[in-house]
């Protein structure tokens, strides 16, 4: 079972990190609040062609690129959770202790999941408030628009977290799994997706279960269910944490 004072360790170890911290806010709020500015100017100076920031239409077109920085910066910060013991040389001396090291390493998921939740929670929160503030007479969203986001935007963050925090600790790095991560969600997996002589293989790719949980997978050319949705993001969370559950336990010190 996880230890909540390890987690609340681990918690307080990235939350020292206030560059990364400052990175992650960016990514998130940071974009959201410059996309806010832009497209405020942009329907203020014409606002037949230009939609408001706001609205049903505006807090629903966000979402995809929400859900992207959402896992990037789970993978930012799961892959610093993942390793900063080792870089640091922390992991010998609570290893030598006698500790549980799957503990130790269920402290750094639960830990990495703690700072995402809050970030997503925040970010989501102030889309959704200016979806009414910048709304200009247009729809606005419902409480269950908020409840789709909300599951759709930590199911990235958290599944990127646990990514990170896994393949980290299996490779005792953490730059290159960041790198590795954004290439493969950004870049290949969008790619992926349409490639027809795949079939329905395509229904494992992390980002059609991602869209799919937030009702964002209209433009696909095959079918995805909800739970399989779900059971796609558990079974990438859970094969990325065994792997680096089990190095943690047979790490030489």
């Amino acid at each position: 079972m996880p230890d909540l004072r390890l987690i609340n360790s681990d918690v307080l170890k990235l939350r020292r990190r206030h560059g990364m911290l400052a990175v992650c806010a960016g990514l998130t709020l940071g974009i959201l609040l410059l996309a806010f500015v832009v497209i405020t100017l942009q329907h203020g100076v014409h606002p037949l062609k230009n939609p408001p920031a706001g609205g049903l239409k505006g807090f629903t077109d966000s979402l995809q690129i929400m859900s992207l920085m959402a896992f990037l910066v789970g993978a930012i910060v799961g892959a610093t959770a993942g390793a900063q013991d080792l870089d640091t040389g922390v992991f010998r001396d609570l290893a030598a202790t006698g500790r549980s090291r799957t503990a130790l390493f269920l402290s750094r998921v639960g830990g990495a999941w703690v700072i995402v939740t809050v970030l997503v929670a925040i970010t989501l929160a102030v889309d959704f408030a200016g979806a009414f503030v910048l709304a200009d007479g247009t729809p606005t969203p419902h409480v269950g628009d908020l409840g789709t986001a909300f599951a759709m935007l930590l199911s990235s963050g958290l599944l990127g977290a646990a990514l990170a925090v896994g393949i980290a600790a299996l490779v005792g790095s953490r730059g290159p799994v960041i790198a590795i991560l954004l290439a493969m969600h950004l870049i290949f997996e969008p790619q992926l997706q349409g490639a027809g002589f795949l079939g329905d293989a395509r229904q494992a790719l992390p980002i059609s279960a991602i869209n799919r949980i937030g009702d964002q997978a209209t433009d696909l050319d095959y079918t995805l269910a909800l739970g399989t949705s779900v059971a796609v993001v558990i079974a990438w969370a859970a094969a990325a944490l065994a792997a680096g559950a089990w190095r943690t336990r047979t790490r030489e010190i």
